[in-house]
């Protein structure tokens, strides 16, 4: 039993972590001009098995006029019986600015880095830019598209220490769709193939649905898909997660 509560532990660290940041989830739209959200835990566990888990998330945005600055820090760090089971972060930087306030063109640039020990990811580093255009702005539908460039270096920590230097297109769609009072849908979608071979890409998409049950309570379920055409050696294609979550407001 001891060892069932371990993998669980390890399985659902190791899960929700994507190949593709969803940024847009995470985008300030309370039109505070400053926005910071800071969290860090350790959890210290004895089930058998001595279970070291930290985690650290910052989130800061700025908007001023038209500009919008937005800095995303995640990092998990397990160990096991000292033994490193997970290891994974990212650190994400990006500038948006609106072209005219209230325009349906804004341009982005970002730049990113990232690692995951367990899908042998070393080190990935990008930098791209492009557009983000407003397709539908309305009080109950929103939908943006996002047509990027971006490159890529990639330093895998397999055996031979395989380098991968490549231009990626980066194109988003981003939709949120207000149903009525009492239903709420959003869909983010990532579609990244490399412009030298379009064969090698990869789908992040995450879809929402809230139920408002009454002023008090709402329901959430979500699911969301990351697969990689070309993983690295022994890693799997196609991760995935389904999750709901009863909120309860005072």
């Amino acid at each position: 039993m001891k060892h069932f509560f371990t993998l669980l532990l390890i399985f659902s660290a190791i899960q929700i972590f994507p190949q593709i940041v969803n940024v847009e989830k995470k985008r300030n739209i309370s039109g505070k001009a400053f926005q910071a959200t800071f969290d860090f835990s350790t959890d210290i566990k004895d089930l058998g098995n001595k279970i070291l888990k930290l985690d650290n998330d910052i989130d800061l945005q700025y908007k001023k006029s038209a500009s919008t600055y937005i800095f995303i820090n995640s990092m998990s760090y397990m160990l096991v019986d000292n033994q490193s089971i997970i290891n994974k972060g990212y650190q994400h930087l990006r500038y948006n600015y609106t072209v005219k306030d209230s325009s349906f063109l804004t341009f982005e640039i970002f730049g990113q880095h990232q690692y995951t020990e367990h899908k042998l990811l070393a080190k990935r580093m990008l930098a791209g830019g492009g557009t983000r255009i407003r397709i539908i702005n309305s009080k109950k539908k929103l939908l943006y598209f996002a047509p990027l460039i971006m490159y890529e270096y990639e330093k895998l920590t397999d055996s031979l220490k395989s380098q991968v230097e490549l231009m990626r297109l980066d194109a988003y769609l981003s939709t949120n769709y207000e149903i009525n009072k009492y239903l709420s849908f959003n869909n983010v979608t990532y579609f990244q193939p490399a412009f030298k071979n379009f064969s090698d890409y990869r789908i992040s998409s995450e879809t929402s649905l809230r139920i408002k049950i009454s002023n008090h309570f709402s329901f959430d379920t979500s699911f969301s898909v990351d697969f990689d055409s070309m993983p690295p050696p022994e890693v799997q294609n196609m991760f995935y997660i389904y999750a709901n979550k009863l909120t309860f407001i005072l």
